[in-house]
C-alpha cells in the first residue's frame, strides 16, 4: 500500500527528505498552500529527481461554498487559481445545480492540470455535509458522473480520479449511503479511480471520525469501490490508513498538521481567534498512537518496547525535543511500517493482525497505567483503540467476510 504526503502550509523540505528516506511514495498538492507558480516548478524539480513518486493536486473546489463567506481562508486559491486564468471561484449551491456549470467546472481543472506535470488527474467534486440522500448529493453524483466524459472529452491522458468527498455523519447515515455507493459504482463511463475524503467538523475533533460506524463505513467505500476495479486513494487518512489497506485501498495520506491527518472544511472557514502551538509527538507501533515527547521520555526506561527500532528514533531520543518539521519523518516512516506489518496475507489475515495490534497495544497501556508515576493523558490516553477493534468487525459484517 502506498502512503502519500498530504501536503500544507509550511512544507519546507519535508516532503522531499520524507521521498528521499523512501517513507512516502509521492505528495498530493494542496493549492490553498502553493502559488500556481510554485506548484509547477515544485512538480517540474519532483518529476526530474524522483520521477517514481507520485504528483497528485486536490483542486479543493469543494471549498467554493465558503469562499462565498467574508474572511473566508482560501489562501493562495484566492490568489493564483481564480478563473479566467485558473479554475476556482466562489460559489453558491444553486450554481451547481446546473448540469453544464458541473461539466464547466470539471473541463476548466482537468485542462488546469493538464498543464502541470503530474502522474494522474484528480477531478473536482463538492462536499456532502449530511446525508446522501440530499442536495448536495445530487450534485456530487453529477460530478462523478461527468469526469471521464469530460477527461476523454479535453483529451486527457493521464488516469483521472474522481473526487468523492463526504461527512462522517454522510457515511453514518447508513441507508442513504448505501443507496448512494450502489449508484456511483454502476456509473456509465467510469473514471479511473477515486479520491476520497472523510471528514470531521473541525480538525482537531478526532472522536467524530474514531467511530466504529464511521471507519466501517469508510473501509465498506474503499472495499466496494476496489472491488469493482477502481484504483483508490484516501485523503487525510492518518493512523486509519492500514484499515482501509485491508479494505483494498491503493494509498493514503497524512501530513504534518492536524488538519493533514483529519479532513476538515474547517480550514477554510474563517479564523477563530485563540488556540495553541500543538504539541510535538511520537507515533508508537507498539501502542498504536502518538504519545508526546515528554511521555516518550519518561516511559521508555520503563518501556523500552514504546521505541520503533526504526531510524527517525534517534530523532527523539538523541536529541532535545525534536522540531515539528521532524515530526512528521517520524509519522511517515512509522505509519509505513505499520501498513507492512498488517497489510500481509489475504483480508481475513490482515484483520486478525490488525486485531492483535490493537489488543497488544491496549495491553502494553494498561501495564504502563498501573506503573507509577507513569500516566497516558489527554489524547495519548488510547481511547481511539476501542472504535479501531470494532469497525474491524463492523466491516467483516457489512463486507459479508465472516
Amino acid at each position: 500500500m502506498k502512503l502519500y504526503a498530504q501536503h500544507g502550509y509550511g512544507d519546507g523540505e519535508r516532503t522531499m527528505r520524507g521521498l528521499e528516506m523512501g517513507s512516502i511514495d509521492g505528495i498530493i498538492y494542496s493549492p490553498k498552500d502553493i502559488s500556481h507558480g510554485n506548484l509547477r516548478s515544485t512538480l517540474d524539480e519532483l518529476a526530474e529527481s524522483n520521477p517514481h513518486a507520485d504528483r497528485l493536486f486536490d483542486p479543493q473546489v469543494y471549498a467554493a461554498f465558503l469562499a462565498t463567506q467574508a474572511n473566508s481562508r482560501m489562501g493562495q486559491l484566492a490568489e493564483s487559481y481564480l478563473q479566467p486564468e485558473g479554475y476556482f471561484a466562489a460559489r453558491r449551491r444553486s450554481q451547481f445545480e446546473s448540469e453544464e456549470r458541473v461539466k464547466d467546472q470539471l473541463r476548466r481543472a482537468i485542462q488546469f492540470q493538464q498543464e502541470l506535470n503530474l502522474s494522474a488527474i484528480i477531478a473536482p467534486n463538492i462536499y456532502i455535509p449530511n446525508s446522501c440522500n440530499s442536495i448536495e448529493a445530487a450534485i456530487a453524483k453529477s460530478f462523478l458522473r461527468f469526469t471521464k466524459p469530460m477527461a476523454d472529452e479535453v483529451g486527457a491522458e493521464l488516469p483521472v480520479f474522481a473526487t468523492l468527498a463526504l461527512s462522517r455523519d454522510a457515511l453514518v447515515n447508513f441507508a442513504d449511503y448505501i443507496d448512494f455507493l450502489s449508484d456511483v459504482t454502476v456509473l456509465d463511463s467510469p473514471p479511473d479511480g477515486f479520491y476520497l475524503t472523510v471528514g470531521a467538523s473541525k480538525p482537531d475533533a478526532r472522536p467524530e471520525i474514531f467511530n466504529s460506524d464511521v471507519i466501517a463505513g469508510w473501509m465498506l467505500l474503499n472495499r466496494t469501490l476496489s472491488e469493482n476495479g477502481f484504483r483508490v486513494i484516501n485523503g487525510y487518512s492518518d493512523i486509519i490508513t492500514p484499515f482501509l489497506g485491508i479494505a483494498g485501498a491503493e494509498a493514503g495520506a497524512t501530513g504534518w498538521n492536524s488538519n493533514l491527518r483529519v479532513f476538515s472544511l474547517d480550514r477554510f472557514s474563517p479564523p477563530i481567534p485563540g488556540g495553541r502551538q500543538p504539541i510535538v509527538r511520537y507515533l508508537s507501533q507498539s501502542l498504536f498512537g502518538r504519545i508526546t515527547y515528554f511521555e516518550l521520555e519518561g516511559i521508555q526506561a520503563f518501556f523500552p518496547n514504546i521505541l520503533n527500532g526504526l531510524s527517525t528514533d534517534s530523532i527523539y531520543t538523541e536529541h532535545e525535543e525534536p522540531s515539528r518539521r521532524e515530526e512528521v519523518l517520524q509519522t511517515w516512516q512509522t505509519l509505513k511500517a505499520i501498513n507492512e506489518s498488517i497489510l500481509a496475507g489475504d483480508v481475513s489475515s490482515q484483520i486478525q493482525q490488525a486485531r492483535e495490534f490493537i489488543l497488544n497495544a491496549e495491553i502494553l497501556r494498561e501495564e504502563i497505567q498501573h506503573t507509577p508515576p507513569l500516566r497516558l493523558e489527554g489524547k495519548s490516553d488510547g481511547s481511539h483503540l476501542r472504535p479501531l477493534l470494532a469497525s474491524l468487525a463492523r466491516f467483516a459484517e457489512l463486507a459479508e467476510l465472516s
